[in-house]
């Protein structure tokens, strides 16, 4: 049967149980912290290759030309585009894949970060895959917006300056390439589309100009309106004339016989200026409606589709030539 146990044995088991713990905890420390520090220290104080940062500052040059004052590199902006959308095209266009193999084909990029030069946990391994170079890629090469400045700052990271150097400017090089060639292609599109618009607005002229001409060979009217209102006039003037005549004729019955001939004069005047104004009415308003005023409903419509057709025209003309100097 089991006593009770002395309190200094007790006492002597409490101390050894701390003294363990505190062993573990400094053997973790050791473990976890102080030499995975040492090692880090000794391997980038003797072992790693000293990386070199190569930083460039560029902006995407707004459609007026007014850009920041302190940068390196200007490119100019995609027509018919937001300096937004130009500045995330940039951004993907850099760290894309293309670009990726732009620089192994032209700029040994694979070559300089797989030297032996550089140190075994550093360097791309030789058998890489697509995806391990791509996710090396994107580590070494950043590019970040100052949405303040406007500006775009890329970022390049190599085993020497004068590759970093060389990465930054090839990838500067062939992002502007790529904004031009996207700016011409849209200059060339904005011109094509003026190019249909201005095919599309001559032949609303010319459709325009047939129908009036075809109208104004049908009535033997080159501008029925225009006559319309001469007509008008000389009716009136008629209208006029014919009042005052029936006017001097009823003054005269009032003092000559009906026979007289002062009295059949008038009177012979009086009609001649009805039948004038009858034939001027007829004139007018038509047989069955064919008149000028029959032809003034079908030609103003006609006229008013010839003067906007002339604007649109012109206005595509106008837009075409625009397109053809910011070429």
């Amino acid at each position: 049967m089991t006593g009770p146990i002395p309190a200094e044995r007790r006492s002597s088991t409490a101390k050894d149980l701390r003294r363990l713990r505190a062993r573990r905890l400094v053997l973790r420390m050791t473990l976890g912290v102080v030499l995975p520090t040492a090692a880090a220290a000794v391997y980038v104080g003797l072992v790693a290759t000293p990386e070199y940062e190569s930083v460039s500052s560029f902006t995407i040059q707004s459609a007026d030309g007014v850009s920041a004052s302190s940068v390196e590199l200007l490119f100019a902006a995609i027509p018919g585009s937001s300096s937004g959308r130009d500045v995330l095209l940039v951004q993907e266009h850099v760290r894309s894949r293309a670009m990726l193999q732009h620089l192994v084909d032209e700029h040994a990029w694979l070559e300089h970060y797989q030297s032996e030069n550089v140190d075994w946990f550093g360097r791309l391994p030789s058998d890489a895959t697509l995806e391990e170079r791509y996710a090396h890629f994107l580590d070494k090469v950043q590019v970040e917006h100052d949405t303040q400045s406007g500006t775009l700052s890329l970022r390049v990271m190599a085993y020497d300056a004068e590759s970093a150097k060389r990465f930054a400017d090839a990838i500067l090089a062939a992002s502007e390439s790529m904004v031009n060639t996207l700016a011409q292609r849209a200059r060339e599109d904005r011109i094509e589309l003026a190019q249909r618009e201005l095919t599309r607005a001559e032949g609303r002229l010319s459709a325009a100009r047939s129908a009036v001409l075809a109208l104004q060979n049908e009535g033997a009217e080159l501008n029925p309106v225009a006559s319309a209102a001469a007509l008008l006039e000389l009716r009136g003037e008629l209208e006029a004339e014919l009042a005052r005549a029936r006017a001097e004729l009823s003054a005269m019955r009032s003092t000559y016989a009906p026979t007289a001939p002062e009295v059949v004069q008038q009177q012979q005047r009086v009609r001649a200026l009805e039948r004038q104004l009858d034939a001027q009415r007829a004139r007018l308003a038509g047989e069955e409606g064919r008149g000028l005023s029959e032809a003034i409903a079908r030609f103003e419509p006609l006229v008013a589709e010839k003067e906007f057709a002339e604007r649109a025209y012109g206005s595509a003309l106008a837009s075409l030539e625009v397109a053809r100097v910011e070429a």
